[in-house]
């Protein structure tokens, strides 16, 4: 039996090794850098092609899971157009307009989609295209006159477009944002085409850049998800096909190598739109999902300009981000719907409290202001994000108060004539009861008696 025990520490002491060597458990205390998961995820890249600015959170909760530098004001180029494209579901969702209504082309548009510095989608001056395809124009080659058609639909006037996006931005969190234009290229590109002549373009600076954050950027994409998840429809595949059956139809490849199929695919990844400039470097915004985990991370910075190969080195980075975040976190219920008692105090809950949390981590709830929550809930990624609660109702409070209402429960309010019957069914019980005993006492008498009897008699006869 020793032998076996020793044989026995032997192996779990052997697993704890191998798993020590093969897991990475970190807590808030240690957290990795950029480059610690770039090697745990086993990418190789170079130190110097490092982001700038990397963000990493929940997309269920808002919950900030890691970051690297994530308040780096920062050009995020295109992915700016998410802002634009909130803009117009928005007003879809407001009923301003929908995914049929058209944009008849100008000859202005058609001459913005042929500037060969801007990405772009061929337009057609006199052809009507729908919002549904201009919005996969936007997301997938990245076209600056489709974001300036969807823009311009919403509001006609650039200035008060932008003046609109700036106030949203504010409005959802994005404290550290300014915009200078819709499309995330520089005014000055559009060869003057990006503001009619006619009107006034004071308030726009034509030489200035979009500025932001990762963790701007990560607070607009939650929004975004939260309430239009169905723009993943058109980022989810690898290629995506517009103005299908029409003499205008024409085929686009992603720029996000991380979708199925491609040069770094990653399992769960369905979105959301990459950034490049001179300026800016190479950003990307990216959401995964594996079953109830959906998270987003947003990249910004990497590489050189010079070296376009930093259209594919962002993906590295994006992956391992994601990666950290599968392996450390998990979206889960932490507490069930039903009664439960929370520090002495007994509460109801309506509805199961999910939660994002570190694996293997403090589940502990508390109780305040009727909701509860956990102790040790991780930090949103912006204020206006608030922490997940649950409404509670009170069963009763903490000892005295608990004792009471467990007699009351105890003992049930009845009616007169149904405590008369209780009343009368007990006397009846107890009547019965008496008499068995006193059967019982008189049985047992009679036999002892008859006992001593015999006991006598056969005395007599021994002498």
């Amino acid at each position: 039996m020793k032998v076996v025990r020793q044989k026995m520490r032997l192996l779990l002491t052997v697993g704890v090794i191998f798993l020590g060597m093969t897991v990475t458990v970190y807590s808030e205390e240690t957290e990795p850098t950029m480059m610690d998961l770039i090697q745990q995820a086993g990418y190789e890249v170079s130190e110097n092609d490092r982001p700038a600015s990397v963000i990493l959170i929940d997309a269920n909760t808002g919950k900030y899971l890691w970051g690297e530098n994530p308040d780096v004001p920062r050009n995020p180029a295109s992915i700016m157009k998410l802002m634009t494209l909130y803009m117009v579901y928005e007003a879809m969702a407001e009923g301003k307009l929908s995914l049929d209504t058209t944009v008849v082309a100008t000859q202005r548009y058609q001459a913005i989609s042929q500037i060969y510095a801007l990405s772009n989608a061929p337009i057609v001056s006199g052809v009507e295209y729908p919002v549904r395809e201009l919005i996969p124009m936007v997301l997938v080659p990245s076209s600056n006159v489709a974001t300036l058609m969807l823009a311009e639909l919403v509001e006609p006037s650039p200035v008060t477009f932008l003046q609109m996006m700036n106030t949203k931005a504010q409005e959802l969190g994005m404290t550290q944002t300014r915009i200078q234009n819709a499309t995330g290229a520089q005014i000055s590109a559009f060869q003057e085409l990006y503001v009619p002549a006619e009107m006034d373009s004071s308030a726009l600076n034509p030489w200035e850049d979009n500025v932001t954050t990762a963790r701007d950027l990560s607070i607009l994409i939650y929004h975004l998800l939260q309430k239009y998840s169905e723009i993943l429809a058109y980022t989810a595949t690898a290629q995506y096909t517009v103005m299908a059956g029409t003499p205008y139809e024409e085929t686009f490849d992603t720029y996000n190598y991380s979708l199925p199929g491609l040069r770094y695919a990653y399992a769960g990844v369905d979105g959301l739109k990459t950034g490049s400039s001179q300026t800016g470097g190479f950003n990307i915004s990216m959401t995964a999902q594996r079953d109830d985990l959906r998270l987003i991370t947003v990249v910004l910075g990497v590489g050189d300009w010079a070296n376009q190969e930093g259209e594919y080195l962002r993906q590295p980075f994006a992956n391992a981000a994601l990666e950290y975040g599968f392996s450390q976190f998990e979206y889960q219920v932490v507490l069930k719907a039903g009664e439960h008692e929370i520090n002495g105090q007994k509460v109801a809950v309506v509805n199961d409290l999910y939660d994002t949390v570190r694996k293997d981590s403090d589940l502990s709830l508390k109780v305040s202001k009727d909701v509860v929550r956990l102790n040790h809930a991780l930090p949103t990624v912006s204020e206006v994000i608030p922490q997940r609660t649950q409404g509670i109702t009170v069963v009763s409070s903490p000892e005295k108060r608990v004792k009471k209402v467990t007699q009351k429960m105890a003992t049930p309010s009845l009616s007169r004539k149904s405590r008369l019957a209780i009343f009368s069914g007990v006397g009846i019980l107890m009547i019965i009861a008496v008499v068995i005993v006193v059967h019982n006492i008189k049985t047992t008498q009679k036999r002892r008696q008859a006992r001593q009897n015999r006991g006598k008699r056969e005395r007599k006869n021994q002498r």
